[in-house]
């Protein structure tokens, strides 16, 4: 009996085995195609990451120095840490870990993370600082979180901290803008921001090196494959003299204002010293948001360089400059004289002179002794407001000072074509009278100021101020004054101090020449005291001066912010920093 078996049913099962095993490898193939061919470039580099890591060296910046030799920027030994979120296992538990540490708060590391765009396998700069605490607790969870990097570094420290901070600067973080600017860039660069540090960073940084590291799965360093050492920067020197930086800093204690002194002749800036101040230390190790939001919303703006961002009206500071201009432009004389009784009536208005009952008869040099407001007055009514404001910028009013620090301020002269071109509104001729005395549409900085003085104490040249020697001086502007006319304004700026009614008198104890300034904050009603007003409607307290009366030598800038009388608060500031430049003049074997 024949025996027939239906292999149909074998025939059909394995026709689909045949096929399921045609589409697995068919699938296998596919998928390493697709790895192989199409995403062959994004696995390379990974594989290379996991076996290469690229580890920045951060090169040693250059040291700063004032004109004496005292450090003011220095650089300590440090351990930074870095990650590399791409090499994460579990990328939110290494953020809780180091928050755990207090190395960084979980949510802006997150959003850090989140909105990277330089180079996805860059390390991130976590901290510039670890403490020994921290950098312990990392090394010991290296196999828990292999993707954090310890590297030995520098950070920058600045030992006269608050002190120098405004003219010396701090570091930033190298923007991401400026990485995809120029991908050369090191994106976990230290730049400089802000003063000297700003201003010369290329001279200062160096250039950065890179290491190239055998890492095992768990993060540990195997070996160096190879590596470009970084290159130190270059030390600088300052022409700052920080004991009389001190000196500033002790005289205008715990009111807010501005110190700038600077040599007639050459420029070079001694003191620049802006109150109130900040800790520039706070910016090395990166500031978290409460630290930032406490320094940018103190009420007393700490962050804001008075020196040359602040802007303020003048007052009687600028009334050797009108002086200058109504003997120039021949509208006063040496001889020519006013009645001063208290006021003046000028286009239907009284304009009233500090001292209510007058100064009586007086010429040129007794009205910048006593500080007459109705000379003044007169004077700018005959010269008019455009040749008063051809005469301030000539004296560098309503222009940079050329000391190359960013956000310079320029300040204001007001002109009828200002008032309409900003304000919208006509000039009104009564305006003109304030601006002659130095209030109503008129600002300067300190420091042009200072600028503009030592043009009267150095024979008529505007010079350009600067923080660094410069490898070849900028020649001054002659400002074409008569030299009979200048000596007739000095004197009276000599007769400030050492007059009997001289409004610096206080000051005269030693060979100083200079002017003082009340500038009003708000307009007075009639019987209110200054003092009465609230602290910030106070005026703003000036004086400008040099020393010693021959040959000077420096010239000092002070403003008392909402401090009062010129004379009484503002005047004394200036005589510290004087008296103690003609201290260590007369000890220097040059002038023994």
């Amino acid at each position: 009996m024949e025996i027939r078996e239906d292999l149909t049913p074998l025939k059909r099962r394995s026709a689909v085995l045949l096929v399921a095993l045609f589409l697995a490898f068919g699938a296998v193939d596919l998928r390493l195609v697709h790895l192989q061919l199409l995403e062959a470039g994004v696995w390379r580099r990974r594989a290379e990451n996991n076996r290469l890591r690229e580890v920045p060296l951060v090169s040693r910046r250059g040291r700063i120095y004032d004109r004496r030799g005292e450090l003011i920027a220095d650089n300590l030994p440090t351990w930074k840490l870095f990650a590399f979120p791409d090499e994460a296992r579990d990328l939110d538990e290494t953020v809780l870990f180091l928050a755990s540490l207090g190395i960084a708060e979980a949510a802006p590391l997150r959003q850090t993370i989140a909105g990277r765009h330089i180079g996805r396998l860059a390390p991130l700069v976590v901290t510039n600082e670890l403490t020994w605490e921290q950098l312990v607790k990392v090394r010991a969870h290296q196999s828990d979180h292999p993707e954090l990097a310890v590297v030995s570094g520098v950070r920058r420290h600045y030992p006269l901290a608050a002190l120098t901070a405004h003219a010396i600067g701090h570091l930033r973080p190298i923007s991401e803008a400026e990485v995809a600017a120029d991908p050369s860039l090191d994106p976990t660069t230290l730049v400089g921001a802000i003063g000297v540090e700003e201003l010369h960073d290329d001279f200062l940084a160096g250039s950065a090196g890179e290491r190239f590291v055998v890492v095992s799965a768990v993060g540990q360093q195997l070996g160096i494959v190879r590596e470009q050492g970084a290159v130190a920067g270059l030390d600088l020197g300052v022409t700052l003299d920080v004991t009389l930086q001190r000196i500033a800093a002790d005289a205008l204690g715990e009111a807010s204002g501005t110190v700038v002194a600077l040599e007639p002749d050459t420029g070079a800036v001694r003191v620049l010293y802006s109150a109130q101040s900040f800790d520039p230390n706070l910016f090395v190790g990166g500031l978290t948001q409460d630290e930032w939001t406490n320094l940018s919303e103190d009420p007393s703006h700490p962050l804001q360089n008075r020196a040359i961002q602040g802007v303020y009206p003048p007052g009687s500071t600028i009334k050797p400059l009108m002086a200058v201009a109504g003997l120039g432009e021949r509208e006063s004389s040496p001889d020519s004289a006013v009645t001063c009784r208290g006021r003046v009536i000028l286009h239907g208005h009284p304009f009233r002179c500090w001292r209510r009952s007058g100064h009586g008869r007086l010429a040129l040099v007794r009205s910048l002794e006593v500080s007459c407001d109705t000379y003044y007055y007169l004077l700018g009514q005959q010269l008019g407001i455009e040749r008063m404001a051809e005469w301030f910028r000539r004296f560098g009013l309503e222009r940079r000072t050329g000391i190359g620090l960013a956000a310079e301020a320029t300040g204001l002269v007001g002109t009828p074509e200002w008032s309409r071109r900003v304000r919208g509104t006509p000039w009104y001729p009564g305006e003109a009278v304030s601006v002659s005395i130095g209030q109503g549409p008129v600002l300067a900085t300190a420091l042009q100021m200072a600028r503009a003085y030592a043009a009267l104490a150095n024979g008529g040249r505007l010079v350009t101020p600067h923080l660094v020697e410069p490898a070849v001086t900028p020649a001054a502007e002659d400002l074409g004054l008569d030299p009979d006319h200048l000596a007739l304004v000095v004197e009276g700026l000599r007769m400030a101090v050492h007059g009997k009614d001289g409004t610096a008198r206080s000051l005269a104890r030693l060979p100083i020449a200079g002017k003082t300034g009340t500038a009003q904050v708000a307009r007075l009603q009639e019987g209110v005291s200054p003092d009465e007003l609230p602290p910030h409607l106070r005026h703003h307290a000036w004086f400008v001066g040099w020393a010693p009366l021959e040959r000077p030598e420096l010239v000092v800038a002070v403003i008392v912010e909402h401090g009062g009388g010129g004379g009484s608060v503002a005047a004394p500031v200036a005589g510290k920093v004087l008296e103690a430049a003609l201290r260590e003049r007369s000890a220097s074997p040059s002038h023994s």
